[in-house]
């Protein structure tokens, strides 16, 4: 195996990982111009039920496979790694063989009693066809990312969505945009043919990569069962996964059904619905692109340093990287403040989802700490806990929304969003501190970064937005000034010794 730095993974999954939300960003653009936000709305109910079904498939199998293995490898425990994959594999293979088999057989059953729209039937059935190779492929990833071989899950995922971009193209105008009926089958062709695609790529790389050692390295014996070794920190992630599974489906139905609820249509509250899950919070979950590479990287990084008992490595690497979240979603909270509205038109051409985002985006900070402390907290086997505080998160959101859609429409929604982000980040960020001691430094985490991001927000603003590029195209004019805030902002930062190259190398304090 090829060892690579962390800072070498992590640049390499943050690419794949940019790239990849890039590419399905723009997918969904396309889809909402030629299907609008109904069309929207429908795909993403189905999509809904659809990423149920795989999370029941494929619960905690790519972090509990890269938390095992990384800590197997770091023992030297060759053999015992080998054996994780082979339990895996199977387990994966008849799990997914009896979900696409429930979810295909009661298609209808389920749109009627679950989405309430029977025009997902067809499309549901043809992407249920794709969970086995889904789950398949999650293991495949799981082991890459246990022994840190990024570029191959991170090459996947981009060939992935580049083919289901090309596919959704040519099967929508095979399949016509009409008939939202036709048009939802099409798209599910186009993601069932790219899982299958990335399958058979991941399977490859993992036939010609996989462990063959058949001893252990360590003379060591390995302690205790390895069966229950999985399904200690299997279980509590998979527990979690099937209640988030289980939330978000009600989640997802409450919206709509709430919004009709208050009075509108069902037409109305399936567009708003679109609105907000196919084009507000693609934009405003991109930048997770990165925090969810170094979320990635880190699960199994700092698994394998609380294995070995590097304490000062696990509270440089989480003191850094949560710094450089804050840094990220400041900047971000300024930008779309700044922008949104500018965005919506440019992107979708749709004034409405600039207006949301702006509102939306104040949460983003609570959203990515989230994300990133989540994986952290993985990572030291706190497993139980992120399942009790996913726990709290989602009954305090389906309770609010279930009280306040319906009586004030669209602004409960985003106010259950914004207070149960608020919530459950503190619960994690609590929970952090208890355990591995880190403190916060308020200069450098906050003032800075909103300092800075404000000045570079408003200056090109008021500089080149507004006066020197006025009379250019709208998109020419985002796309400068943007560019030009992020420069100015990292200027700005690093002018204030805020970031410095030995912080992003994320190498001192093994």
């Amino acid at each position: 195996m090829i060892k690579k730095g962390l800072m070498v993974n992590t640049f390499i999954s943050t690419i794949g990982s940019v790239t990849t939300r890039l590419v399905g960003m723009c997918t969904m653009i396309y889809i909402s111009n030629q299907i609008g936000a109904e069309g929207i709305g429908l795909y993403q109910l189905s999509i809904t039920v659809y990423m149920m079904a795989y999370m029941v498939a494929s619960a905690g199998i790519i972090t509990s496979i890269s938390k095992i293995i990384a800590e197997e490898i770091s023992q030297g425990w060759f053999l015992r790694a080998r054996q994780v994959m082979h339990i895996f594999l199977a387990f994966g293979f008849i799990i997914s063989l009896i979900i696409t088999s429930l979810i295909y057989i009661n298609a209808q059953s389920i749109s009627i009693l679950i989405v309430k729209d029977t025009r997902i039937v067809e499309g549901l059935k043809i992407l249920s066809l794709s969970i086995p190779f889904m789950t398949i492929s999650a293991c495949f990833k799981g082991y890459f990312y246990g022994i840190k071989d990024i570029i191959k899950p991170a090459s996947a995922e981009v060939l992935e969505q580049i083919v289901k971009f090309g596919l959704t193209i040519i099967l929508l105008s095979l399949f016509g945009t009409n008939d939202l009926t036709m048009a939802c089958m099409g798209m599910s062709l186009a993601i069932t043919l790219g899982e299958i695609l990335s399958f058979t790529y991941l399977a490859l790389l993992y036939l010609s990569n996989r462990i063959t050692a058949k001893k252990n390295k360590s003379n060591n014996k390995p302690q205790g069962s390895l069966i229950y070794k999985i399904c200690n920190v299997l279980f509590p992630i998979t527990a979690s996964s099937y209640l988030t599974a289980v939330f978000v489906l009600l989640e997802n139905t409450l919206i709509p059904k709430g919004l009709q609820d208050y009075g509108l249509t069902i037409g109305e509250s399936v567009s708003i619905y679109g609105m907000l899950k196919g084009m507000v919070f693609p934009l405003l979950l991109f930048p997770t692109a990165l925090l969810s590479a170094c979320s990635t990287i880190l699960t199994p990084e700092i698994a394998k340093a609380h294995a070995l008992k590097y304490k000062g490595r696990i509270e440089s690497l989480t003191s850094r990287v949560l710094h450089l979240t804050l840094v990220i979603a400041f900047f971000i909270v300024i930008i779309f403040t700044l922008y949104g509205n500018d965005l919506g038109i440019s992107v979708y051409d749709n004034a409405q989802v600039g207006t949301l985002l702006q509102i939306m985006v104040c949460m983003s900070p609570f959203m990515y700490v989230e994300i990133v402390i989540d994986g952290i907290l993985k990572g030291l086997g706190e497993q139980k806990k992120c399942l009790e505080y996913r726990i709290i998160d989602a009954v305090f959101r389906i309770i609010m929304m279930y009280i306040l859609i319906p009586k004030i429409g669209l602004n409960g929604l985003l106010a259950t969003l914004l207070l149960s982000n608020i919530i459950s980040s503190i619960f994690h960020i609590n929970r952090l501190i208890e355990i591995t001691k880190i403190k916060i430094d308020l200069t450098k985490w906050l003032f800075h970064p909103i300092l800075c991001a404000v000045a570079a927000g408003l200056v090109t603003k008021s500089f080149l937005s507004d006066m020197l590029f006025i009379g250019m195209n709208l998109r020419v004019n985002l796309s400068f000034s943007i560019l030009f805030a992020s420069l100015f902002y990292l200027a700005a930062l690093i002018a204030l010794e805020n970031i410095t190259a030995e912080e992003l190398s994320l190498r001192k304090g093994n």
